[in-house]
């Protein structure tokens, strides 16, 4: 015959189980850009499933506003263009294989939020010309990084 104790230590052993099985953390998955449960980048940087994002070649008019650590990369910068603003507002953002490019700032980045990048070009559009290439910040290597302040 089960004793009450039994069955409240029972009780305590199925809680601290499903307790532990649900904190575990969920492993993020690539998300491909466009596709039918991503169709934009915002759509894929909403999703906090997705980790890294990879943005096909092509042209996405769109202006990310990104706030989590995260990796987006695209085919290449001379395949994958975003016109519009990219925002970074928190986090550590890695972009790679981009183009970005808006008439005002193009890559901007605050609130103590970190962006590196590898092949990626960043163009002002009222400079027109590149404000961020491969090799800017990083004396030729191909990569370039900012803390914002």
């Amino acid at each position: 015959m089960i004793k009450k104790e039994q069955i409240a230590q029972l009780g305590i052993l199925v809680a601290t189980l499903a307790v532990v099985a649900f904190a575990q953390p969920a492993s993020a998955a690539t998300c491909n850009v466009p596709s039918a449960p991503h169709p934009t980048i915002q759509a894929a940087v909403d999703d906090v499933g997705c980790d890294p994002i990879v943005v096909a070649a092509g042209t996405f008019a769109e202006a990310p506003v990104i706030a989590r650590t995260l990796g987006v990369q695209g085919a290449g910068s001379g395949q994958t263009y975003i016109q519009g603003q990219v925002e970074v507002s928190a986090g550590t953002v890695s972009l790679s294989g981009l183009n970005i490019s808006a008439p005002g700032e193009a890559l901007w980045a605050h609130s103590g939020a970190e962006v590196s990048g590898f092949d990626l070009e960043v163009v002002n559009g009222f400079v027109e010309a590149p404000l961020f290439a491969d090799g800017f910040e990083s004396g030729g290597t191909g990569a370039w990084s900012a803390v914002s302040p």
